[in-house]
């Protein structure tokens, strides 16, 4: 496959690194996933996104490059949280197992880096609040 069949976008979420893959992921493809990573890991950044959803892996048989740089992360208590549509994780999982920490948002992503606590299926209470004069 030629270079130009992907395309790699590198931004931030609220201060959090965001790799966005578009297009047909391939050898080529880690290769140069795996140089971003290396240069945000020795840049400080321990926690990034990498967002899957615009990304076809069908051809790709092992997700092994990016395991190896995702251990940098983990080494230093960090992460990489993939984001991705559920039948895709599913995909992923089989190729990669539990390695990786799984979302379907980049909220959701956010939400587990800084530790947030996770919304309640319930939603949000009803609460009322009344002033008085002292």
């Amino acid at each position: 496959m030629r270079n130009s069949d992907f395309s790699i976008a590198l931004r931030n979420y609220a201060g959090v690194p965001v790799v966005e893959l578009i297009g047909e992921v391939n050898k080529c493809t880690l290769s140069t996933v795996n140089e971003i990573f290396d240069k945000l890991a020795q840049a400080g950044h321990y926690n990034v996104m990498l967002n899957l959803k615009r990304a076809a892996w069908d051809g790709l048989g092992s997700l092994e490059p990016l395991q190896k740089a995702a251990r940098v992360f983990q080494n230093h208590y960090g992460n990489v949280e993939v984001i991705a549509e559920c039948e895709q994780i599913e995909k992923i999982r089989k190729m990669a197992g539990n390695f990786f920490r799984y979302c379907t948002s980049e909220g959701q992503a956010l939400t587990r880096i800084l530790r947030l606590p996770e919304p309640t299926a319930g939603g949000v209470k009803a609460t009322s609040a009344h002033l008085t004069e002292s």
